[in-house]
């Protein structure tokens, strides 16, 4: 038998629903993921915010912004630069 619980991350963040499976050994006893809590988050915020557990409560913080990732042909173009070694035996094989 498992029970919905909610899952964050070390800063306290949702992540998501996870499932917490009964313990073999205590009917009626739950054991939680790591960082899961059993208070339900809100069920909706503004898209600026997101919920937070404080270890109390859910609050609602400023969404997280997720940093922008260079295209593969950017990573590509900086690796090259760096390793102009590595620029030498690509042109040395395409001749």
């Amino acid at each position: 038998m498992t029970k919905t619980v909610y899952q964050t991350n070390r800063a306290g963040l949702l992540l998501g629903p996870v499932d917490a499976d009964e313990s073999p050994l205590e009917p009626g006893v739950y054991l939680l993921p790591a960082g899961a809590v059993e208070t339900p988050p809100p069920e909706d915020w503004p898209d600026d915010k997101w919920p937070r557990w404080t270890g109390a409560a859910w609050a609602l913080v400023n969404r997280p912004r997720q940093p922008e990732q260079p295209s593969p042909a950017a990573k590509l173009a900086a690796f090259l630069a760096d390793n102009p070694d590595v620029q030498a035996l690509i042109e040395e094989q395409q001749q």
